[in-house]
């Protein structure tokens, strides 16, 4: 185990840390938060060690979107390096893995988005075979990986060719990380939990935010702007309080009076699976007020970080009216505890 160590957390990092320049500098697309992260767990050992590359603003954790990966057998006859997607999630205050069947929907859709680029590579394999016996997440990780280099322990290639496969998987990341897939996690939703375990301290060491404050600011005047036009155009009189109260816009239309909450994500939108952010305050208002409320999820927000600060723009609109707060559909992100003596 000690040797296993070492060479997970020091020696392929290492490895990939002084190659990952030259692979970098060749992507397609430009990237600059390219980083390695390895995992052989701490205690009780991962029964699959990884260290993977990856976009720190794109997949800020493991967990989230979509990175290239080495994988370790269970059994460490082999080893895949694996382009996948964080296979598991946050519910109700833990990390469980994905179901399978979503993981092998997605996996599959990313192959026939990159099939052209992947046919360069005839020696990528879709099925990987980890040999878990003891984790959820070795199935997982099988069921979420798109393509990948297959090497054995006794044939390891050389570090040319090794350079060159990471090479080739990176390049065809970059091009995925300017596609939309579907069922991604909304970034504001990643985001909050990363900022919930930072608030408990549980942090973990290069992870970051996949928006910034000015491109969440961005977003939200977007969609502040979208919902706005919407409600005038059907008659109302809107006023933006969402600095002073806790709903997003006071909309008034003869004697009708709604409280609006106002969301939006650059992300598409699926009625079965989409979620939002809410705050106790709205929570709590929204609950009172309906069935005088009103929500706008304004998605697929289209943000252009080249210029400075960021814009957005366009924006599909989806109305619930009135929006009954359906307490069963809430999942905590984070508690405030009050320590008794």
């Amino acid at each position: 185990m000690q040797e296993r160590g070492r060479l997970i957390r020091r020696e392929v990092p290492h490895w990939l840390r002084d190659r990952l320049p030259a692979v970098t500098r060749n992507a397609p697309v430009e990237i600059d938060d390219w980083q390695v992260e390895p995992s052989d767990g701490t205690g009780l050992k991962n029964e699959i060690p990884w260290v993977r590359v990856h976009s720190a603003g794109r997949s800020p954790s493991a967990t989230l979107g979509w990175y290239v990966v080495y994988l370790f057998a269970a059994q460490g006859d082999r080893v895949y390096l694996s382009l996948m997607q964080g296979a598991s999630r946050w519910e109700n205050g833990e990390f469980r893995p994905r179901p399978r069947s979503e993981l092998r929907q997605r996996a599959e859709w990313a192959r026939e988005a990159l099939a052209d680029r992947l046919l360069a590579r005839a020696d990528l394999v879709e099925k990987i075979e980890l040999n878990a016996r003891k984790s959820k997440l070795g199935p997982a990780y099988e069921a979420g990986t798109v393509v990948a280099f297959e090497y054995s322990r006794d044939e390891l290639p050389s570090d040319e060719v090794l350079g060159n496969d990471l090479s080739f998987l990176v390049s065809v990341l970059s091009h995925l990380y300017e596609l939309d897939p579907p069922g991604e996690v909304a970034p504001e939703i990643a985001d909050a939990v990363i900022n919930a375990e930072r608030s408990a301290g549980r942090a973990r060491r290069g992870q970051g935010l996949h928006l910034s404050a000015a491109e969440r600011v961005a977003v939200e005047r977007r969609a502040v702007a979208v919902a706005t036009g919407y409600l005038e155009e059907q008659g109302y009189q809107v006023v933006d309080v969402g600095a002073t109260e806790s709903y997003d816009l006071d909309a008034r239309r003869g004697e009708e009076h709604l409280f609006v909450e106002v969301k939006g994500t650059t992300t598409v939108w699926s009625s079965s699976g989409s979620e939002i952010i809410v705050t106790k305050n709205e929570v709590d208002l929204h609950l009172r007020e309906y069935p005088n409320n009103m929500l706008l999820i304004i998605s697929q927000i289209v943000l252009d970080r080249s210029v400075t600060p960021p814009s957005a723009s366009r924006g599909e609109l989806r109305v619930i009216h009135p929006w009954r707060v359906e307490l069963p559909n809430l999942t905590p992100v984070t508690y405030r505890y009050l320590v008794g003596e």
